[in-house]
C-alpha cells in the first residue's frame, strides 16, 4: 500500500515515476486535449499512506499552467494554489477525485480522471 504501490501502478501504465520526496511521486505527462493539447508536463501527487483506499489530492503541476486563484472558484480556475509542495515551481490544483469509492481504486481509474482536468478551451 502506499507510495511503494502507486508507484508499481503508475510504471504498469507505462510511466517512468521519481520520488521527489515529503511523500509524493513525480511523472512527466502529455495533455491529450483542451487548451494545452501536447504540452508536456510534470505532474506530482502526495500518496496517501492508505493508498489505494484513499485516493491522492488534486495534483502538482509544472510548469505553472493557470494563475494562482486560492481557494473558491470552479474548474478549471478557481481552486488553484501556491503551496511550494514538492517544490515552488509546482501549482496545486485542488481537485478531488469524487466517487472513488465507486470505482477499482487504482491509477488507471486516477489518470482518466487527470485527464478529464485538461478538457477545457
Amino acid at each position: 500500500m502506499g507510495i511503494d504501490e502507486m508507484e508499481r501502478q503508475l510504471n504498469c501504465l507505462g510511466f517512468a515515476t521519481t520520488k521527489p520526496g515529503n511523500g509524493f511521486i513525480a511523472f512527466q505527462y502529455k495533455i491529450p486535449h483542451g487548451r494545452f493539447r501536447d504540452q508536456a508536463v510534470e505532474i506530482a501527487l502526495q500518496v496517501p499512506p492508505s493508498f489505494p483506499d484513499i485516493p491522492p489530492s488534486g495534483p502538482y503541476i509544472k510548469p505553472h499552467l493557470l494563475p494562482n486563484t486560492g481557494g473558491g472558484g470552479t474548474h478549471p480556475f478557481g481552486g488553484i494554489h501556491q503551496r511550494n509542495k514538492p517544490t515552488a515551481d509546482f501549482q496545486y490544483w485542488s481537485r478531488p477525485c469524487n466517487g472513488w469509492d465507486q470505482t477499482d481504486k487504482n491509477m488507471q481509474v486516477y489518470m482518466a480522471f487527470l485527464r478529464t482536468l485538461f478538457d477545457f478551451e
